[in-house]
């Protein structure tokens, strides 16, 4: 609930103060999956809201299964790079890759590398661009803001495209 904050054009001596009611430890967290058609170039975004809660291994695992496996009917196959956080490691998240082997192909970002991975690039125009500053008064304004902006990059392919062109790996 804490905004991510950047300096303003404030008056020299007239710092703004952001009021912040939050409670401890209060969050939306969000799962995204950026695809990028490698035969037409074409970008498409899913995602997933959590309020209050943290994303772990069961539902990074469902989202796999539920939202972004699901697409792909038709056996075309899928690659699949992530980076190497616990969730993308544990045990339901492996369950779900194996069900999908062979024509699911995983490979892993090196250990801290987010100039190579698309979805960081999404993140930080979500929060640094569109949210930055933002204060919400609870929970429920703070996941109608994130869903509107996520939803905002969802609806347009040419940002989308922008994010793979951003990251660092030839796409």
């Amino acid at each position: 609930m804490a905004p991510l904050t950047r300096s303003s054009l404030a008056p020299a001596g007239q710092t703004p103060t952001i009021r912040v009611r939050a409670k401890h430890r209060q969050k939306v967290s969000v799962v995204a999956a950026l695809f990028r058609c490698v035969r037409t170039g074409r970008a498409r975004l899913v995602h997933e809201t959590f309020v209050d809660r943290y994303v772990d291994d069961f539902l990074y695992a469902q989202f796999l299964r539920e939202r972004v496996l699901r697409l792909r009917r038709g056996g075309r196959p899928l690659v699949l790079v992530h980076d190497g956080a616990p969730l993308h490691r544990g045990e339901w998240t492996q369950d779900v890759l194996d069900d999908f082997y062979p024509r699911l192909e995983v490979f892993r970002f090196p250990g801290y590398a987010p100039e190579l991975n698309p979805v960081e690039q999404l993140w930080t125009w979500a929060k640094g661009d569109q949210l930055v500053n933002f204060v919400p008064d609870d929970l429920g304004q703070l996941a109608a803001a994130t869903e509107h902006v996520v939803g905002l990059a969802e609806r347009d392919p040419r940002r989308l495209n922008s994010f793979f062109d951003a990251s660092e790996l030839p796409w």
